[in-house]
């Protein structure tokens, strides 16, 4: 109660004044004591600088997507960087290797072959301003981080006044940016219902295209590479659909000022 109080009377003397200037600092430290702004899941989208590596290489090749899996500041100004590259290879990974190599501040380039339609890219890159932005104001980007045509997608977990000054720095440094969703809790597979044999068709769906807009998969094809039957993988996208829906409302949605 008498936390309650002394929280009453702060606000009661700042109600008073018109402006910040004038309020004694005892009053302002006093502010520690409100209650903390709650935390919730942010999804942003930024649009990436021209001259970085990222858009570029997505940009000539739209129908890739990139998953930047891990990355580690070598010192500020070099970013050595570990990216998951889903989608239709060169029969020779080499013009990979070169197309990335031949980019302006590209110091190192490794490519290796996961899978059908999986590659693993290892940069040593000129750490560029996204980067630079998301170091300054601490925000700890969840991995993946997905970039596709120039964009890049993340989530992370922060206070409405941790989002704010982070958006308008992006803004005026680098570009276009936006919140895409807001949620309380983080949202896992798991928690969405699927069962693990639903979460394996889901992550192979995802992975070959069967998701994306044009289609790059169809269901025959999805069957083949998991080695199931059509009907099967068929009445199985549909339970996912399904249960992906449900689970969707029931999402606890915050707004982003809130």
């Amino acid at each position: 109660m008498a936390r309650s109080g002394r929280i009453a009377r702060v606000r009661n003397a700042l109600s008073n004044r018109s402006t910040r200037a004038g309020v004694p600092a005892r009053f302002l430290r006093l502010r520690a004591l409100e209650p903390r702004q709650s935390y919730a899941v942010y999804g942003i989208a930024l649009r990436m600088p021209p001259n970085t590596l990222a858009t570029a290489f997505t940009v000539a090749h739209p129908d890739l997507r990139l998953e930047v899996i891990n990355r580690m500041s070598v010192d500020p100004d070099l970013t050595l960087t570990e990216t998951r590259i889903l989608g239709p290879e060169p029969a020779d990974l080499s013009e990979w290797r070169e197309e990335i190599g031949r980019f302006p501040g590209v110091e190192q380039v490794e490519i290796h072959q996961e899978g059908a339609g999986r590659v693993l890219c290892r940069t040593l890159v000129s750490t560029n301003q996204v980067e630079r932005v998301i170091q300054r104001h601490r925000v700890l980007a969840r991995y993946p981080l997905v970039i596709q045509n120039g964009w890049v997608r993340f989530e992370t977990l922060a206070t409405p006044s941790q989002i704010r000054p982070f958006l308008r720095e992006v803004e005026r440094r680098v570009g276009p940016s936006h919140v895409e969703s807001v949620r309380r809790h983080s949202v896992g597979l798991g928690s969405l219902g699927l069962t693990s044999s639903q979460e394996t068709v889901f992550r192979a769906a995802l992975r070959t295209g069967y998701f994306s807009v044009p289609r790059r998969i169809s269901v025959s094809g999805l069957a083949q590479q998991l080695g199931r039957s059509k009907s099967s993988t068929s009445e199985m996208l549909s339970k996912i659909h399904q249960r992906l829906a449900e689970s969707a409302l029931q999402l606890d949605l915050v707004p982003f000022l809130g």
